[in-house]
């Protein structure tokens, strides 16, 4: 039981910081610094939502040990996501370095968020 408060956890943990995320990119659209599409910030979040909370409910339902190929397969899924915007949306032509940073950011969180769990599942082998 004392392994299912990570689930909530890092599922709190990446709303909070995509909410920070966001804001950057409003208070930078505000200043004129860099204004970036909404909707390309969007789909890269949602892809990584819904990868993120894979990872936890099957963590969450005691399959810890296909976290790994979740992980891999939606980095892949993600990786043609950035391929078809990139080839669709002129916007992302534009500033391809700021998407690619946010996507990279979104890439470390969800890397921090599988280190984390497959740390979770190895103290929970070594207890059996």
């Amino acid at each position: 039981m004392k392994n299912l408060k990570v689930v909530p956890t890092c599922a709190v943990l990446f709303l909070l910081f995509s909410a920070i995320m966001f804001l950057i990119q409003w208070f930078l659209g505000n200043q004129d610094i860099l204004h970036l599409s909404y909707r390309i910030h969007f789909l890269l979040f949602f892809v990584t939502l819904v990868g993120i909370l894979t990872m936890l409910i099957v963590f969450g339902l005691k399959k810890k040990n296909i976290i790994g190929f979740i992980f891999l397969g939606f980095v892949v899924f993600k990786l043609f996501a950035i391929g078809y915007i990139a080839l669709f949306e002129k916007d992302f032509k534009n500033n391809l370095l700021a998407y690619f940073a946010i996507y990279w950011l979104y890439l470390a969180v969800e890397v921090a968020i599988v280190v984390t769990l497959v740390r979770k599942q190895d103290e929970y082998h070594k207890n059996i």
